[in-house]
Protein backbone atom coordinates (compact mmCIF):
# COMPACT_ATOMS: atom_id res chain seq x y z
CA UNK A 1 0.00 0.00 0.00
CA UNK A 2 1.12 3.74 -0.93
CA UNK A 3 0.12 6.60 1.06
CA UNK A 4 0.44 9.81 -1.42
CA UNK A 5 0.29 13.53 -0.87
CA UNK A 6 -2.51 15.95 -1.96
CA UNK A 7 -1.66 19.24 -1.94
CA UNK A 8 -4.08 22.01 -0.54
CA UNK A 9 -4.39 23.11 -3.79
CA UNK A 10 -5.16 19.78 -5.46
CA UNK A 11 -1.97 19.03 -7.15
CA UNK A 12 0.41 15.92 -6.85
CA UNK A 13 3.42 15.91 -4.47
CA UNK A 14 6.69 16.19 -6.02
CA UNK A 15 8.17 13.16 -4.22
CA UNK A 16 5.26 11.17 -4.59
CA UNK A 17 5.35 11.44 -8.17
CA UNK A 18 9.42 11.15 -8.21
CA UNK A 19 8.89 7.54 -5.75
CA UNK A 20 6.02 6.12 -8.33
CA UNK A 21 8.22 7.00 -11.70
CA UNK A 22 10.95 4.80 -9.96
CA UNK A 23 8.46 1.99 -9.11
CA UNK A 24 7.44 2.14 -13.02
CA UNK A 25 11.00 2.35 -14.44
CA UNK A 26 12.01 -0.98 -12.48
CA UNK A 27 8.75 -2.91 -13.39
CA UNK A 28 7.93 -2.73 -9.67
CA UNK A 29 4.51 -0.63 -10.02
CA UNK A 30 2.01 -3.50 -10.38
CA UNK A 31 3.21 -4.51 -6.89
CA UNK A 32 1.31 -1.42 -5.05
CA UNK A 33 -1.56 -2.97 -4.56
CA UNK A 34 -3.75 -0.28 -2.91
CA UNK A 35 -3.15 3.97 -3.14
CA UNK A 36 -4.76 6.06 -0.36
CA UNK A 37 -4.39 10.10 -0.65
CA UNK A 38 -3.59 12.38 2.34
CA UNK A 39 -5.29 15.54 1.93
CA UNK A 40 -3.28 18.55 2.90
CA UNK A 41 -5.48 20.01 5.72
CA UNK A 42 -8.03 17.69 6.11
CA UNK A 43 -7.25 15.36 8.75
CA UNK A 44 -10.25 12.94 8.15
CA UNK A 45 -8.78 12.20 4.65
CA UNK A 46 -7.91 8.59 5.01
CA UNK A 47 -4.00 9.08 4.32
CA UNK A 48 -3.75 11.89 7.41
CA UNK A 49 -5.52 9.48 9.52
CA UNK A 50 -2.97 6.51 8.78
CA UNK A 51 -0.06 8.94 8.96
CA UNK A 52 -1.24 10.12 12.46
CA UNK A 53 -1.82 6.75 13.72
CA UNK A 54 1.88 5.78 12.58
CA UNK A 55 3.36 8.76 13.58
CA UNK A 56 4.28 9.88 9.98
CA UNK A 57 4.71 13.91 8.93
CA UNK A 58 6.50 12.89 5.68
CA UNK A 59 4.90 11.82 1.65
CA UNK A 60 5.26 9.24 0.14
CA UNK A 61 5.33 6.53 2.33
CA UNK A 62 4.73 2.77 2.28
CA UNK A 63 2.37 -0.16 4.36
CA UNK A 64 3.00 -3.85 3.86
CA UNK A 65 0.16 -5.30 6.18
CA UNK A 66 0.21 -8.62 7.24
CA UNK A 67 -1.43 -11.00 9.79
CA UNK A 68 1.23 -10.78 12.20
CA UNK A 69 2.01 -6.99 11.93
CA UNK A 70 2.53 -4.03 9.85
CA UNK A 71 5.86 -2.71 8.62
CA UNK A 72 6.03 0.97 7.54
CA UNK A 73 8.92 2.52 5.18
CA UNK A 74 8.83 6.17 4.87
CA UNK A 75 11.98 5.57 1.74
CA UNK A 76 11.19 4.33 -1.62
CA UNK A 77 14.25 2.68 -2.29
CA UNK A 78 14.86 1.05 1.73
CA UNK A 79 10.43 -0.08 0.74
CA UNK A 80 12.04 -1.63 -2.69
CA UNK A 81 15.20 -3.69 -1.01
CA UNK A 82 13.49 -5.33 1.56
CA UNK A 83 10.26 -6.18 0.33
CA UNK A 84 10.26 -5.85 -3.39
CA UNK A 85 13.83 -6.63 -4.77
CA UNK A 86 13.44 -10.50 -3.60
CA UNK A 87 10.06 -11.43 -4.52
CA UNK A 88 9.58 -14.37 -7.02
CA UNK A 89 8.55 -11.73 -10.36
CA UNK A 90 12.38 -10.38 -9.81
CA UNK A 91 14.15 -13.67 -9.23
CA UNK A 92 15.40 -15.72 -12.18
CA UNK A 93 13.20 -18.68 -13.83
CA UNK A 94 14.89 -21.26 -14.87
CA UNK A 95 12.79 -23.86 -17.38
CA UNK A 96 13.93 -26.61 -19.80
CA UNK A 97 11.17 -27.25 -22.01
CA UNK A 98 11.71 -30.57 -22.54
CA UNK A 99 11.74 -31.59 -18.97
CA UNK A 100 9.01 -29.72 -18.61
CA UNK A 101 6.97 -31.11 -21.48
CA UNK A 102 7.85 -34.18 -19.63
CA UNK A 103 6.00 -33.04 -16.16
CA UNK A 104 3.32 -30.97 -17.00
CA UNK A 105 2.09 -34.14 -18.70
CA UNK A 106 1.38 -35.53 -15.48
CA UNK A 107 -0.34 -32.16 -13.74
CA UNK A 108 -3.41 -30.67 -14.14
CA UNK A 109 -3.71 -27.35 -16.11
CA UNK A 110 -4.56 -25.96 -12.67
CA UNK A 111 -1.42 -27.39 -11.56
CA UNK A 112 0.79 -25.91 -14.63
CA UNK A 113 -0.81 -22.40 -14.25
CA UNK A 114 -0.33 -22.45 -10.01
CA UNK A 115 3.42 -23.07 -11.30
CA UNK A 116 3.76 -20.04 -13.59
CA UNK A 117 1.93 -17.57 -11.35
CA UNK A 118 3.81 -18.44 -8.00
CA UNK A 119 7.17 -17.96 -10.74
CA UNK A 120 5.95 -14.75 -12.06
CA UNK A 121 3.48 -13.33 -10.11
CA UNK A 122 1.60 -10.24 -11.94
CA UNK A 123 4.79 -10.49 -14.32
CA UNK A 124 2.19 -13.38 -16.15
CA UNK A 125 0.18 -12.44 -18.61
CA UNK A 126 -3.31 -14.55 -19.30
CA UNK A 127 -4.36 -14.00 -23.07
CA UNK A 128 -8.37 -13.65 -22.67
CA UNK A 129 -10.83 -13.69 -25.38
CA UNK A 130 -12.58 -17.15 -25.32
CA UNK A 131 -13.90 -20.09 -23.89
CA UNK A 132 -10.37 -22.14 -23.04
CA UNK A 133 -9.47 -18.14 -21.78
CA UNK A 134 -12.14 -17.91 -19.32
CA UNK A 135 -11.57 -21.32 -17.98
CA UNK A 136 -8.45 -20.68 -17.14
CA UNK A 137 -9.12 -17.39 -15.77
CA UNK A 138 -11.27 -18.91 -13.16
CA UNK A 139 -8.59 -21.36 -12.59
CA UNK A 140 -6.01 -18.53 -11.61
CA UNK A 141 -8.48 -17.19 -9.43
CA UNK A 142 -9.07 -20.34 -7.78
CA UNK A 143 -5.39 -20.48 -7.40
CA UNK A 144 -5.05 -17.83 -4.96
CA UNK A 145 -2.12 -16.66 -6.36
CA UNK A 146 -1.18 -13.54 -8.58
CA UNK A 147 -1.71 -12.80 -12.08
CA UNK A 148 -2.98 -10.01 -14.86
CA UNK A 149 -5.09 -10.22 -17.80
CA UNK A 150 -5.12 -8.52 -21.14
CA UNK A 151 -7.42 -8.69 -23.87
CA UNK A 152 -7.10 -7.33 -27.74
CA UNK A 153 -9.98 -5.04 -28.89
CA UNK A 154 -9.57 -5.41 -32.83
CA UNK A 155 -12.38 -2.69 -33.21
CA UNK A 156 -14.35 -5.25 -35.20
CA UNK A 157 -15.24 -7.56 -31.94
CA UNK A 158 -19.11 -8.61 -31.76
CA UNK A 159 -21.43 -7.01 -29.74
CA UNK A 160 -21.97 -9.93 -27.91
CA UNK A 161 -17.74 -10.13 -27.08
CA UNK A 162 -17.57 -6.77 -25.85
CA UNK A 163 -20.40 -7.60 -23.14
CA UNK A 164 -17.81 -10.86 -22.25
CA UNK A 165 -15.36 -9.07 -21.49
CA UNK A 166 -17.10 -7.20 -18.85
CA UNK A 167 -19.28 -10.26 -17.71
CA UNK A 168 -15.82 -11.31 -17.05
CA UNK A 169 -14.44 -9.00 -15.19
CA UNK A 170 -17.59 -8.46 -12.67
CA UNK A 171 -17.92 -12.05 -11.92
CA UNK A 172 -14.29 -12.23 -10.94
CA UNK A 173 -13.64 -8.72 -9.68
CA UNK A 174 -10.28 -8.89 -11.60
CA UNK A 175 -8.88 -5.61 -14.29
CA UNK A 176 -8.72 -6.68 -17.87
CA UNK A 177 -6.00 -4.40 -19.74
CA UNK A 178 -7.46 -3.96 -23.32
CA UNK A 179 -5.24 -3.17 -26.17
CA UNK A 180 -6.51 -1.63 -29.00
CA UNK A 181 -4.32 -1.27 -32.73
CA UNK A 182 -2.70 2.04 -33.46
CA UNK A 183 -4.35 4.66 -34.75
CA UNK A 184 -2.33 6.05 -37.18
CA UNK A 185 -1.14 2.69 -38.46
CA UNK A 186 -5.17 1.48 -38.70
CA UNK A 187 -6.01 4.35 -40.38
CA UNK A 188 -3.89 4.06 -43.14
CA UNK A 189 -4.45 0.83 -43.99
CA UNK A 190 -8.31 1.56 -44.10
CA UNK A 191 -8.09 4.65 -46.16
CA UNK A 192 -5.95 2.74 -48.88
CA UNK A 193 -7.51 -0.85 -48.96
CA UNK A 194 -10.72 -0.29 -47.31
CA UNK A 195 -12.79 -2.30 -43.88
CA UNK A 196 -12.83 -5.62 -46.48
CA UNK A 197 -9.98 -5.98 -48.18
CA UNK A 198 -9.47 -9.67 -46.14
CA UNK A 199 -11.34 -10.97 -48.19
CA UNK A 200 -9.52 -10.81 -51.54
CA UNK A 201 -6.25 -10.35 -50.52
CA UNK A 202 -5.92 -12.33 -46.96
CA UNK A 203 -6.51 -11.69 -43.23
CA UNK A 204 -2.86 -11.15 -42.77
CA UNK A 205 -2.77 -7.92 -43.12
CA UNK A 206 -5.45 -6.61 -41.48
CA UNK A 207 -4.56 -9.14 -38.21
CA UNK A 208 -0.96 -7.99 -37.70
CA UNK A 209 -2.73 -4.06 -37.44
CA UNK A 210 -5.48 -5.16 -35.46
CA UNK A 211 -3.91 -8.25 -33.10
CA UNK A 212 -0.60 -9.09 -33.38
CA UNK A 213 1.02 -5.65 -32.90
CA UNK A 214 -1.41 -5.10 -30.06
CA UNK A 215 -0.34 -8.12 -28.67
CA UNK A 216 3.54 -6.77 -28.73
CA UNK A 217 2.60 -4.24 -26.72
CA UNK A 218 0.60 -6.21 -24.16
CA UNK A 219 3.90 -8.50 -23.72
CA UNK A 220 6.01 -5.86 -23.47
CA UNK A 221 6.63 -5.32 -19.89
CA UNK A 222 6.06 -9.38 -18.98
CA UNK A 223 8.18 -12.46 -18.36
CA UNK A 224 5.65 -15.15 -19.30
CA UNK A 225 2.43 -15.50 -21.07
CA UNK A 226 -0.64 -17.54 -20.60
CA UNK A 227 -2.38 -19.18 -23.79
CA UNK A 228 -5.78 -21.31 -24.54
CA UNK A 229 -4.24 -23.27 -27.23
CA UNK A 230 -5.27 -26.46 -27.77
CA UNK A 231 -3.47 -29.34 -30.36
CA UNK A 232 -7.12 -30.27 -31.58
CA UNK A 233 -7.79 -26.36 -32.66
CA UNK A 234 -5.46 -26.56 -35.59
CA UNK A 235 -3.57 -30.16 -36.27
CA UNK A 236 -2.12 -28.60 -38.95
CA UNK A 237 -0.79 -26.04 -37.25
CA UNK A 238 -0.80 -26.42 -33.50
CA UNK A 239 0.15 -30.11 -33.50
CA UNK A 240 3.74 -29.53 -32.73
CA UNK A 241 2.68 -27.22 -29.07
CA UNK A 242 4.62 -27.98 -25.79
CA UNK A 243 3.38 -27.41 -22.40
CA UNK A 244 5.94 -24.77 -22.13
CA UNK A 245 8.13 -23.12 -25.00
CA UNK A 246 10.46 -19.90 -25.37
CA UNK A 247 8.51 -17.37 -27.54
CA UNK A 248 11.01 -15.61 -29.28
CA UNK A 249 8.75 -13.06 -30.88
CA UNK A 250 8.29 -11.54 -27.86
CA UNK A 251 11.24 -10.41 -25.93
CA UNK A 252 11.07 -10.04 -21.81
CA UNK A 253 11.90 -7.86 -19.51
CA UNK A 254 14.85 -9.65 -18.60
CA UNK A 255 16.25 -12.32 -21.55
CA UNK A 256 15.40 -12.14 -24.96
CA UNK A 257 12.32 -14.48 -24.66
CA UNK A 258 8.71 -14.50 -23.24
CA UNK A 259 8.18 -18.30 -21.51
CA UNK A 260 4.75 -19.47 -23.03
CA UNK A 261 2.58 -21.72 -21.09
CA UNK A 262 -0.08 -23.99 -23.03
CA UNK A 263 -1.82 -25.55 -19.69
CA UNK A 264 -5.14 -27.11 -22.03
CA UNK A 265 -3.02 -28.29 -25.10
CA UNK A 266 -4.67 -31.64 -24.50
CA UNK A 267 -8.06 -30.91 -23.54
CA UNK A 268 -10.24 -31.27 -26.16
CA UNK A 269 -13.30 -28.97 -26.84
CA UNK A 270 -15.81 -31.10 -25.06
CA UNK A 271 -13.81 -31.36 -22.06
CA UNK A 272 -13.56 -27.16 -21.70
CA UNK A 273 -17.68 -27.41 -21.96
CA UNK A 274 -17.51 -29.60 -19.40
CA UNK A 275 -15.39 -27.56 -16.88
CA UNK A 276 -17.23 -24.39 -18.02
CA UNK A 277 -21.07 -26.20 -17.11
CA UNK A 278 -19.49 -28.08 -14.25
CA UNK A 279 -18.05 -24.59 -12.69
CA UNK A 280 -20.75 -22.54 -13.83
CA UNK A 281 -17.67 -20.03 -15.92
CA UNK A 282 -19.43 -17.29 -17.85
CA UNK A 283 -19.44 -17.55 -21.80
CA UNK A 284 -19.79 -16.02 -24.92
CA UNK A 285 -23.57 -16.02 -25.27
CA UNK A 286 -22.81 -16.48 -29.34
CA UNK A 287 -21.75 -19.97 -28.37
CA UNK A 288 -25.37 -20.53 -28.04
CA UNK A 289 -26.27 -18.81 -31.75
CA UNK A 290 -24.36 -21.89 -32.93
CA UNK A 291 -20.88 -19.64 -33.38
CA UNK A 292 -17.71 -22.65 -32.19
CA UNK A 293 -14.54 -20.22 -32.52
CA UNK A 294 -14.85 -16.47 -32.35
CA UNK A 295 -12.96 -13.77 -33.68
CA UNK A 296 -13.48 -10.54 -35.50
CA UNK A 297 -17.05 -10.14 -36.44
CA UNK A 298 -16.83 -10.04 -40.61
CA UNK A 299 -14.58 -13.12 -39.79
CA UNK A 300 -16.22 -15.35 -38.32
CA UNK A 301 -19.30 -17.41 -38.96
CA UNK A 302 -21.53 -20.14 -37.52
CA UNK A 303 -20.50 -23.30 -37.52
CA UNK A 304 -22.32 -25.49 -39.45
CA UNK A 305 -23.29 -29.29 -38.50
CA UNK A 306 -20.33 -31.75 -38.83
CA UNK A 307 -17.42 -28.80 -39.72
CA UNK A 308 -14.76 -28.60 -37.76
CA UNK A 309 -14.58 -25.25 -35.12
CA UNK A 310 -12.02 -23.30 -36.97
CA UNK A 311 -13.30 -23.85 -40.93
CA UNK A 312 -15.82 -21.20 -39.70
CA UNK A 313 -12.78 -18.68 -39.56
CA UNK A 314 -11.90 -16.92 -42.50
CA UNK A 315 -13.63 -19.39 -44.31
CA UNK A 316 -12.76 -18.44 -47.77
CA UNK A 317 -9.54 -18.90 -47.12
CA UNK A 318 -7.25 -22.67 -47.23
CA UNK A 319 -7.56 -24.19 -44.16
CA UNK A 320 -3.60 -24.36 -43.76
CA UNK A 321 -3.75 -20.35 -43.49
CA UNK A 322 -6.10 -19.86 -41.09
CA UNK A 323 -4.02 -18.40 -38.03
CA UNK A 324 -4.22 -14.79 -37.31
CA UNK A 325 -0.60 -14.58 -36.79
CA UNK A 326 -0.32 -13.88 -32.68
CA UNK A 327 0.94 -17.93 -32.27
CA UNK A 328 3.52 -17.84 -35.26
CA UNK A 329 7.17 -18.07 -34.16
CA UNK A 330 10.22 -16.05 -35.16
Amino acid sequence: MMVKKVLKDGSACNKCMQAEELLRKRGLWEKIDHIILAQEGDEESEGMRLSKKHGIEVAPFFLVQTPQQTRVYTRVLEFIKKELSSSPEKQSHQFQPQEAQNRYSQLSPSEILAEAQKAFGSKLALSFSGAEDVVLIDMAVKNNLPFSVFSLDTGRLHGETYEFIDKVRQHYGISIEIFSPNHKHLSQFVTQKGLMSFYEDGHQECCQIRKVEPLQRALAQKEAWVTGLRRDQSPSTRNHLLYLEEDHAHPGVSQPFLWKFNPLLDWSAQRVWDYIRFEKVPYNALHDQGYQSIGCQPCTRPSRPGEHEREARWWWEKSGQRECGLHIQK
